[in-house]
């Protein structure tokens, strides 16, 4: 859900408040308005949809552009430069890429939703190809775009390595319908994670989890009902994962590892290693020991989970249903599992130490959507209640092997970001990997919205976006201002830290979608003055 922000009636064009002026640069890197300017864009109105940033940011836009007809595909920022990639009835570097006798086809169809982008900036797609004057014989599959040009990756209704699943004679991925293949992310080195429907020899199907490497058949990560070891869960002979999946439910980490909170049979549940040998339980309920809970309570187990987010190489965060005893009911915490156990990080627990350290408050209720994390951090919103009968929300944060922190509360003026306004409600939120924390808020009074930095210096929280401050285009005439009247920020833990593309980068960049005055519908993005090796030591604004 996206949530749309507008500008105050007469606050905004006449009376912009002193601490909106920033230090944070804001420009537009496309436009539907023809008059933004950008080196490779065509110099006519656009229709401009699927706007993502790439996980890791680096500069990696990328979006769809539907009209003008001669510009309808996929595009990418490369060097500064917009680049098109797909094109409709081409061959060349802006088509499937095929050779031998397929050499003359063609992208018939390309599926919405966005071109997820690489640490590299190599993107993925899904798409229909075949002869122009023969589409009854044309397929869908998967698709790698390599900055120069595109590489089929995965075909449907072909049983023939690489592009086929690898899973034995006569086993293809489906061929019926754009959702076919469910989905695909881009990992480092032109690895793809792959999730596909395919048909068995019996003419059975599966939902299916595989890997694509550059060089190398398709690797098969996991198979819903299968209870071939190198597919099932592992967790007891014969079992089986039985519950269909979706990249809400998988993380992929930077160094090309992948989790997934995944259902098997025999009522478990757990978080699995995938794409690295056979499916291995990292996370499990039922079970004590490594696989349990560590919250020095031999008995505990977990009872449900959330999807994981990755923190330093090899360890996890994630929200948990867990029981102590077999008499206690279920609770939820925050963990950490740093690759030998699952240690808490936020709790109701008898001393307090995993509270939420605020004025004797325990938790009530944890927004589990809200939680991201980056290297060491992470953050989340909560409920807590105190001993009067209050329960306000808040903003945390917590360390690794810490204990929370406190950022913000709701409601009330002891945290409020600047003398007499009081936060009133969190939408998107992210954390970097130095603690700082953006975050779109609304505050009181005058139900004021605003894209905030929240650093973790213990400084002011700063305003970083608000409607009405100006920002940077560039026309054919130079570079002039124009001010937003509106922006959105999707609501939710932005999903960088998981692999997704989306608002912001782990660099702190960002890419925000704006209404400006006079050019419409735009996009634009902050960069940090920092390279990527110092934003996690230094912060978004350094």
């Amino acid at each position: 859900m996206k949530k749309t922000f507008l500008a105050a009636a007469v606050a905004v064009l006449l009376g912009q408040n002193p601490a909106v002026a920033q230090s944070v640069p804001w420009r537009a890197v496309i436009g539907d308005n023809s008059g933004v300017t950008v080196p490779g864009l065509p110099a006519v109105n656009r229709g401009v949809t699927d706007e993502l940033l790439g996980d890791l940011g680096k500069g990696y836009v990328g979006v769809r552009i539907t009209s003008p007809d001669s510009a309808q595909g996929y595009w990418a920022m490369k060097q500064g430069s917009w680049t098109q990639y797909t094109k409709y009835g081409v061959t060349g570097a802006q088509g499937p890429g095929r050779t031998g006798t397929d050499a003359t086809h063609v992208f018939l169809s390309i599926n919405s939703g966005g071109s997820g982008a690489g640490a590299d900036g190599q993107r993925v797609f899904i798409a229909r190809a075949g002869a122009p004057d023969n589409t009854n014989t044309a397929t869908w599959g998967l698709w790698r775009w390599d900055t120069t040009k595109n590489v089929e990756i995965a075909r449907g209704a072909t049983d023939a390595d690489p592009l086929g699943p690898h899973l034995g004679d006569d086993w293809v991925f489906q061929n019926d319908s754009s959702t076919s293949f469910q989905g695909a992310r881009a990992m480092n080195g032109g690895q793809v994670l792959i999730d596909a429907f395919v048909t068995s020899p019996t003419n059975a199907t599966r939902r299916y989890l595989a890997k694509s490497v550059p060089g190398q058949p398709m690797l098969p990560c996991a198979m819903k009902d299968s209870t071939d070891r190198a597919l099932a869960p592992n967790l007891t002979d014969g079992d089986t994962f039985d519950t269909s999946w979706g990249f809400s439910d998988i993380t992929v980490t930077p160094d090309n590892r992948v989790y997934a909170e995944l259902d098997a049979s025999n009522s478990r549940v757990g978080i699995w290693e995938l794409c690295s040998g056979a499916p291995r339980a990292v996370i499990v309920n039922n079970e004590t020991g490594a696989r349990g809970p560590d919250i020095g309570i031999g008995t505990a187990v977990f009872t449900g989970f959330n999807p994981v987010h990755p923190g330093q190489p090899g360890s996890l965060y994630f929200f948990a249903n867990f029981r102590p005893t077999p008499s206690d009911t279920s609770r939820t915490g925050l963990f950490h599992h740093d690759g030998a156990s699952s240690k808490p990080l936020a709790m109701n627990d008898d001393a307090g130490v995993y509270g939420p350290n605020w004025r004797g408050t325990t938790w009530n209720s944890f927004d589990t959507s809200s939680l991201t994390s980056a290297g060491e951090y992470t953050a989340f919103q909560a409920q807590v209640r105190s001993s009067d009968g209050g329960n306000p929300w808040g903003l945390w944060r917590v360390r690794a092997g810490g204990t929370p922190q406190l950022v913000a509360i709701r409601g009330i003026n002891e945290t409020g970001p600047e003398a007499g306004r009081q936060w009133d409600t969190f939408y998107g939120n992210a954390v970097l990997a130095n603690g700082d924390i953006i975050a779109q808020a609304r505050t009181q009074p005058d139900s004021e919205y605003a894209l905030w930095l929240l650093k973790n210096d213990g400084s002011a929280p700063r305003r970083i976006l608000k409607a009405g401050q100006s920002v940077s285009v560039p026309t054919a005439s130079g570079v002039v201002q124009a001010a937003v009247s509106s922006y959105e920020v999707p609501s939710g833990a932005a999903p960088y830290s998981r692999g997704g593309d989306s608002w912001i980068g782990a660099d702190g960049s960002l890419l925000i979608s704006v209404s400006l005055a006079t050019y419409g519908s735009a996009m634009i993005t902050a960069l940090p003055s920092n390279p990527i090796d110092a934003i996690f030591a230094n912060g978004f604004d350094g």
